[in-house]
């Protein structure tokens, strides 16, 4: 073998070494399973190490392949860098804003936002992931995401953090709920009778939720996990529970009756949302652009 790797050597490892798995790493790539395969094989022979061991249908990485992960992966870092940086001196006639947001975020605040940039860049491909807060982090911090939108503070010191917008968040029951007509606040400590619904762990309304029981030192007695906050808010409607989300989720359904708010005593539900980035990387001009837009938001 010619002593030097190339490029696409690099992407098919990095690309198995993600997936751990052959058949994804082909599917990801367009390519058949042998040739990625035989791409690995090379790449182990010029290093002279095994980079994967296979236990079974179980694919992991060894030293020398960790070692190499995280050299290639930086290395991509830089070259995807540079593209965006020449791509820059063009200016905002073309490029792409890489960007991911919480459920509410992504769901309820974005498109008014993202159809206003498009109207003022349409050359700028815009690709948007909607995930749970603590996934948006995860990827913006491995890179995959440029900018990301979540709702808590995220604490990793390699991102820079800062607040773009409050969000009011509310007390719900289904309208068939016996507290559905009651106008006296409600006692944090009387939810803990209730079955209270919740989102998935990783949730930024999750966290805020948690972090709330936790200050009054409640514990909830009976509670049902039901994956997103737009589950949570079908739940309650049908009457499985009560919970607290975003009143901007429940918008729609409180003006028509399907859903009541109601005030909650002693209990500020108010959050803050939150824009993140990391420190080290090169923001695009049409990330810049996009983060001086949600700034001017109300």
């Amino acid at each position: 073998m010619d002593n030097s790797t190339n490029l696409n050597q690099l992407r098919v490892f990095h690309s198995v070494a993600t997936f751990l798995n052959f058949t994804r790493a082909a599917e990801e790539l367009h390519l058949t399973q042998p040739g990625i395969s035989k791409h690995i094989k090379d790449l182990e022979e010029h290093y002279g190490n095994r980079l994967f061991n296979r236990l079974g249908k179980k694919v992991v990485l060894t030293q020398a392949g960790e070692v190499l992960l995280k050299a290639v992966t930086e290395a991509f870092r830089l070259i995807d860098e540079a593209n965006v940086r020449i791509g820059d001196l063009k200016g905002l006639v073309g490029g792409k804003l890489n960007i991911g947001a919480s459920i509410m975020i992504g769901t309820y605040l974005l498109p008014r936002i993202l159809a206003k940039y498009k109207q003022r860049h349409p050359g700028v491909d815009i690709s948007l992931d909607i995930s749970l807060s603590q996934q948006i982090e995860d990827k913006v911090l491995d890179s995959t995401l440029e900018v990301g939108l979540i709702g808590h503070r995220a604490a990793d010191t390699r991102l820079i953090v800062r607040k773009f917008k409050s969000d009011r968040m509310v007390l719900i029951v289904s309208a068939d709920h016996n507290w559905a007509k009651r106008r006296k606040p409600i006692d944090l400590r009387e939810v803990t009778d209730q079955t209270f619904l919740l989102p998935r762990q990783g949730s930024g309304t999750r966290k805020i939720l948690e972090d709330l029981f936790q200050r009054s030192e409640i514990m909830l007695k009976h509670t049902m996990e039901l994956g997103t906050t737009e589950g949570v808010k079908k739940g309650v409607e049908a009457g499985l529970g009560i919970s607290i989300i975003s009143r901007q989720i429940v918008q729609i359904e409180l003006e028509t009756g399907l859903i009541r708010s109601l005030n909650l005593k002693g209990a500020d539900l108010r959050r803050d949302l939150f824009i993140v980035y990391r420190k080290d990387r090169y923001l695009s001009a049409a990330a810049q652009e996009f983060l001086r837009q949600v700034d001017n938001i109300k």
